[in-house]
């Protein structure tokens, strides 16, 4: 997929959102990232940082193949892989340089920071239990401001946040994000689109994908967010129920966005759209069962995804870089969906109704 730069419209009254970074990976050569996991030198503006763990450990395996590229389906291409632990301790984090600066100098009144991100889930087959997800950290590291925590071996996705309550002390805690307080588990074997996002005004975290937009007020009110790393631990647990990791698990991830936003914009809300949906022509719309995309560009349309109002994606069809497309979609349940049509000189993205 090439990278392409996203910009939010909102009604008259709102600011336009201001996106700091986009990457899908598709630039970079097959194979690992950088040569030092130690977090100091960055190799094409990534810092990657893995390590074993303190003694006693039985983590073996931090190593510069802890992030690499690889080669995916045809739909994302090149994607990150991220190889966690293969023991008790240790963890992964990499994360962009010159974050800081971009959120700095971001446009006036823009202070909620949004990032979206695509994650694929694995399966339960494989022993490992460590964790993959995004932090939003603080200066100091050790608030996560915001983020979420993927367990690949029971597919539960949880939201992070650094909080506190009555009956809580403060600190860096998980959050359900099922309703009526339960396990969110994600389908097996799918790629999903993710959103979190927060405000340095209010202090509100807000995580919307798959089946979930849930919120919580946190307790960092005021602070800057420093750093946003994709990380990996070892999911071992040394409470409640014991559970000792003893085996790597990796992560693939895609189509990274980060944003600086007035007004929430997380996966398509506030009448999020880009600005290139002349290039093509989507009828009709309505549709029931088959809808028809057609290209102005000189390169024809390489592939369609389908994805919910949630970020979920629903549908994926290849084509072989074609003017004029059909897709069946007599399948799909009735409701909005976001249309996101690939060809070799972009992205764009068009709303349709699903009668």
């Amino acid at each position: 997929m090439k990278k392409f730069l996203l910009i939010a419209l909102c009604s008259s009254q709102c600011m336009v959102a201001q996106t700091l970074l986009t990457e899908d990976f598709s630039l970079f050569t097959v194979g690992n990232i950088g040569t030092d996991i130690t977090g100091q030198t960055a190799t094409n503006n990534i810092f990657t940082l893995a390590t074993n763990g303190t003694a006693p450990t039985t983590a073996t395996n931090a190593g510069n193949d802890n992030f690499q590229i690889v080669t995916n389906d045809a739909l994302h291409g090149n994607v990150l892989q991220i190889t966690g632990t293969n023991g008790d301790k240790g963890s992964r984090a990499m994360w962009y340089d010159g974050f800081v600066d971009a959120w700095e100098f971001r446009d006036p009144g823009n202070e909620i920071i949004e990032i979206e991100f695509e994650l694929y889930t694995g399966n339960t087959a494989g022993t490992s239990v460590n964790t993959k997800g995004l932090f939003i950290y603080d200066a100091t590291r050790t608030k996560v401001l915001a983020g979420y925590s993927f367990n690949t071996k029971t597919l539960v996705l949880s939201g992070v946040a650094y909080f506190t309550a009555a009956t809580a002390p403060i600190g860096n805690y998980l959050f359900f994000l099922n309703t009526g307080g339960t396990n969110l588990v994600l389908p097996a074997e799918t790629w999903v689109k993710l959103g979190v996002s927060y405000n340095k005004t209010t202090g509100v975290v807000r995580w919307r994908g798959p089946s979930h937009n849930g919120q919580v007020t946190g307790a960092s009110a005021g602070t800057d967010p420093d750093r946003a790393s994709i990380i990996s631990t070892s999911g071992t647990t040394t409470t409640g129920t014991i559970v000792t990791n003893t085996a790597a698990a990796i992560g693939l991830f895609d189509n990274f966005e980060i944003r600086a936003a007035a007004t929430d914009s997380l996966l398509g809300i506030a009448e999020t759209v880009t600005v290139d949906n002349n290039n093509y022509s989507v009828y009709p719309n309505p549709a029931t069962s088959i809808i028809t995309v057609s290209s102005k560009l000189s390169s024809g349309i390489t592939a369609i995804t389908l994805t919910d109002v949630n970020g979920r994606i629903v549908k994926t069809q290849n084509f072989d870089s074609i003017s004029d497309v059909e897709m069946n979609i007599s399948d799909v349940a009735s409701g909005m969906y976001l249309m996101n049509i690939n060809s070799k000189e972009g992205s764009s993205t068009v709303k349709f109704i699903k009668n």
